[in-house]
């Protein structure tokens, strides 16, 4: 195996979240192709187990650890596509290969994913690529906005979009990076990294109470898969994001069915100590192993308490908001994949929606309806080609959160929103309804999050010129 191929990938760059180092750029280290040397000998076959005790268990609580990071957005989407592709009792089952359209927008209880968009109708398709291209067919959407996010098993993302390919009709041949071969007539080829892809589908909702002309669109898209009906396929291990042994169990089968990056094959390489990605039979000799499921409990758990202490900090800082760091294509920065991926799987990369978040007022306190109410002044509204939103989620539950007025977004098309004279927006954010309810964004009676996006974002969003206003206290209150 060449050496180029057991790189770790520069685990430091993890490290570059919105902590003490901010927004610099770390740099590589300097590297070589072991390779070019004469004579250089790379063999591959299993590394040494400390002997049983407290090594043996620090060692695997290490690599459990690490591996959860690395893990868990593959593992919470592998649990999603399980639900919707795998489980026939399961509520929302379509199989591979084919739309599941929500006919609605996103409401409290939303069950596929956390922290939806409140303002477009979603789709759900996962594909299995393993047997050739899946074609996919695009219409005509008039001018309506609409993204295919393509995310890969590790949640990094592409899009086929208004953005990318314009309004238009098409017909895409989707296939994996390993696949040669030729393209169906009239298709063009768009090439994804895992042969297990989740498609997520974004369709504008121009009139939220009734979102008709967007219903129609979302009927146009479709998917064909290729002839043949044989499924050959192992089988699909039970999901689980709550218990060592489940995670570890899934995230073999992942490794070892939709592969991983060249790049990261010193990474995974190291996880076979435990058994993750030599197959089942292995993953239970590690696991009857009592060192080695000691540490992996232990460092299951420790990772688990690391993600969540870190989703609130995830971006860098913008005043009292976070920044997105390149959401949607997440490089070597694991924590920041797991954290984002915690709090909602599905993120687009920032050329396609430019997100903030804010857990915090301008005094750097949580957000808490049931201490405060409060107001956000926009002078200007986010710049974004297409469309802007202002949406609220419950910090517990990570969803929208029940209000008696409906209302969980405020965007640019918002019935009744009032601007002042010179043209600026204030949003009262409470739990309570105000004198004046336009602008009223209703806030649980208890801690929660708002995230705003910016779809199509403009060159001063891209650049850091244009920033969120800070969510301040009323006074008095």
């Amino acid at each position: 195996m060449r050496a180029t191929r057991l790189l770790a990938g520069g685990l430091l760059l993890a490290l570059c979240q919105a902590t003490s180092l901010g927004a610099q750029s770390l740099q590589a280290a300097h590297s070589y192709d072991p390779d070019l040397a004469d004579q250089f000998s790379w063999p591959v076959h299993a590394d040494l187990l400390p002997p049983v005790g407290d090594g043996r268990r620090l060692h695997a609580q290490m690599l459990a650890y690490d591996a959860r990071l690395y893990g868990t957005s593959a593992v919470l989407e592998y649990a999603q596509m399980y639900a919707q592709a795998v489980d026939r009792s399961a509520p929302g089952y379509t199989g591979f290969n084919k739309f599941a359209h929500d006919r609605d927008l996103a409401r409290p209880g939303y069950a596929p994913f956390k922290t939806p968009n409140a303002d477009t109708l979603y789709s759900n398709a996962w594909l299995d690529l393993t047997k050739g291209p899946m074609i996919l067919t695009v219409p005509d959407t008039h001018g309506t906005y609409f993204t295919a996010n393509f995310l890969d098993i590790f949640a990094n993302s592409s899009n086929i979009s208004a953005r990318t390919r314009g309004f238009g009709p098409g017909r895409y041949a989707i296939v994996p990076a390993s696949w040669k071969g030729t393209l169906p007539a009239g298709t063009q080829r768009f090439t994804v990294a895992t042969p297990y892809c989740w498609i997520l589908l974004r369709v504008l909702a121009k009139d939220l109470r009734q979102p008709t002309e967007a219903r129609a669109i979302q009927s146009g898209f479709s998917l064909q898969a290729p002839p043949g009906t044989s499924d050959d396929r192992e089988k699909f291990p039970a999901p689980g994001t709550t218990t060592s042994s489940s995670f570890y169990r899934v995230l073999d089968w992942i490794l070892r069915n939709a592969g991983h990056p060249d790049t990261e094959t010193a990474l995974v390489y190291r996880y076979q100590a435990l058994g993750i990605g030599l197959g089942p039979a292995a993953i239970e000799t590690a696991l009857n192993d009592p060192d080695l499921q000691a540490g992996m409990l232990a460092g299951f758990k420790l990772a688990g308490s690391t993600i969540e202490d870190s989703a609130a900090l995830s971006g860098y800082p913008a005043g009292t908001w976070k920044t997105p760091a390149d959401t949607g294509a997440y490089g070597y920065n694991y924590v920041y994949r797991a954290a984002i991926n915690t709090l909602g799987t599905g993120a687009n990369v920032v050329e396609e929606n430019y997100p903030f978040n804010t857990f915090v007022d301008a005094d750097g306190d949580p957000l808490d309806g049931s201490k405060h109410a409060y107001r956000m002044t926009f002078r200007t509204p986010p710049p974004a080609k297409f469309f802007w939103s202002v949406t609220l989620y419950d910090a517990a539950t990570r969803e929208l959160s029940p209000n008696p007025i409906a209302r969980y977004i405020v965007n640019d098309r918002t019935p009744g929103i009032r601007k002042a004279k010179d043209g600026s927006l204030t949003i009262s954010v409470q739990h309570d309804q105000p004198q004046a309810a336009n602008n009223w964004l209703p806030s649980p009676a208890g801690r929660f999050y708002l995230v705003i996006r910016a779809q199509g974002p403009e060159e001063a969003l891209l650049k850091g010129q244009w920033l969120p206003p800070a969510v301040r206290k009323e006074p008095g209150l």
